[in-house]
């Protein structure tokens, strides 16, 4: 379910009938970060699961989706590498479109991903990285580091569909899939959208600029 403000506190509260009594008994701790929060939830997309128990919840789900913050090139190269593999060697437009309508829609994806916070007193910065099994993380992180990423996707990337489709179809007009390879176009499609930086040590590639 997806929520924007000010429906926010509705979505994240239990269900009552009388929603001034129901934000009267949150923690105020909780009810200050959901007030300081409101100018950001003015205009960005909420996703909030069927069932959120506030007092539970609140504080893992702000952990995450506050790091994800951290880690957006990451979740651009999964989501948009995502896109290029279901669209393959197809020039077709409308299968681009269609892929890149439902680009945040793959909960399975970020299912297989796990959000990893730095080391304290080492240089680790967030990083999204492939889940490897056996892992130390429970249902409960690997829920709400899912849902940060799900989040986080519908307000950085869904907003610049435009600016994937237009560089998929050039890369693909130009017969230039080949050349970039996987890693190449995603790279390129992230860094159109400023959510990556330009590798400093790379071999010269076609460029967003050059597309």
């Amino acid at each position: 379910m997806s929520c924007s403000w000010p429906v926010l506190l509705k979505c994240a509260l239990p269900k009552s009938s009388n929603l001034s009594t129901a934000i009267m008994v949150l923690p105020p701790r909780i009810l200050a970060v959901l007030v300081i929060a409101m100018p950001w939830h003015a205009t960005a997309t909420i996703r909030m699961p069927e069932e959120f128990n506030v007092q539970t919840d609140f504080e893992d789900k702000e952990k995450w989706r506050n790091g994800v913050q951290h880690a957006k090139c990451d979740l651009c190269k999964i989501t948009v590498g995502n896109t290029y593999d279901a669209v393959g060697e197809s020039s077709n437009e409308d299968d681009i479109y269609d892929h890149i309508d439902k680009i945040c829609d793959v909960e399975d994806l970020y299912n297989k991903h796990e959000l990893k916070e730095p080391v304290s007193g080492t240089n680790a910065k967030w990083a999204i990285v492939v889940e490897q099994l056996p892992t130390a993380r429970d249902s409960h992180h690997k829920r709400w580091q899912t849902h940060a990423m799900k989040e986080l996707c519908d307000n950085i990337i869904r907003p610049n569909d435009d600016d994937i489709k237009d560089f998929f179809l050039k890369v693909k007009r130009k017969n230039l899939a080949k050349s970039l390879g996987r890693d190449g176009v995603t790279q390129g499609a992230c860094e159109k959208m400023r959510l990556c930086s330009k590798p400093r040590k790379s071999k010269k590639r076609s460029t967003p600029k050059e597309l």
